[in-house]
């Protein structure tokens, strides 16, 4: 007599207490925020010779213009091509790693993982990374679905089949 064994297919993550909530995902991203602007600044600050990046906060807020400084200030550090690579390679490596999360997302218990739980690739990260615009270019209403899905997901995470696990 043979004994017959079946194989179940892995089941896909159900149930709502095992999502990250709209605003603990908030959270992680000011976390995640802080910490980049933080670091950035760091380099920035310190590795350039232009009197352009040396302003302080006494500086900005003398005189009049104030306004227009913190235009200034803002290209200097958000239009500068180094900051959006290292945006863009903090969020892809860090949940593309064996801990799937970024620092803001590991501190809070979340991870970020296929729709089976399992990890996502580097190339499934960057897809979800750039996907994010789609949420961005509807008004912010596309980070707003993760009130309303089942699985609470974004608009980004719907495109790319990811899910924001709950530790």
């Amino acid at each position: 007599m043979q004994a017959v064994f079946t194989l179940e297919p892995t089941p896909t993550v159900k149930s709502a207490a095992l999502y990250g909530s709209l605003p603990a995902r908030f959270v992680a991203f000011l976390v995640d925020s802080t910490l980049l602007v933080f670091s950035y600044s760091l380099v920035l600050y310190g590795l350039s010779d232009a009197s352009q990046q040396l302003y302080t906060w006494e500086n900005i807020f003398q005189g009049g213009d104030t306004m227009n400084q913190l235009v200034e200030v803002g290209k200097i550090v958000f239009y500068n091509p180094y900051f959006p690579a290292l945006h863009w390679l903090y969020f892809t490596v860090l949940q593309s790693s064996q801990k799937q999360a970024t620092i803001g997302k590991y501190q809070l218990g979340l991870r970020v993982a296929d729709l089976r739980g399992r990890r996502i690739s580097f190339l499934h990260a960057n897809l979800r990374y750039f996907a994010m615009v789609f949420s961005a270019m509807t008004l912010g209403l596309g980070f707003l679905l993760v009130r309303t899905s089942r699985r609470r997901q974004a608009l980004h995470d719907y495109l790319c089949r990811t899910v924001v696990l709950a530790n």
